[in-house]
């Protein structure tokens, strides 16, 4: 999806690619600092998980693996 869009104000008017909006479904639009941002934040949750599915325990119980 690409699009061209114009703020006006308080509205945004969407100049081209509106054709490639999913019908009456909401988008959120993010600059590329902030998408950088997200991946950053998502790569490190992945990181903090990865050790659980090298060993294979990514399905045990939390109160297996954990005094709780």
């Amino acid at each position: 999806m690409s699009l061209t869009i114009k703020r006006l104000g308080a509205d945004v008017h969407v100049l081209i690619g509106a054709d490639t909006l999913p019908e009456g479904e909401e988008v959120e639009l993010f600059t590329a600092n902030e998408l950088s941002n997200l991946q950053f934040e998502r790569r490190e949750w992945l990181d903090m998980q990865m050790p659980s599915f090298i060993r294979g325990d990514e399905d045990d119980n939390a109160e297996d693996l954990f005094y709780l």
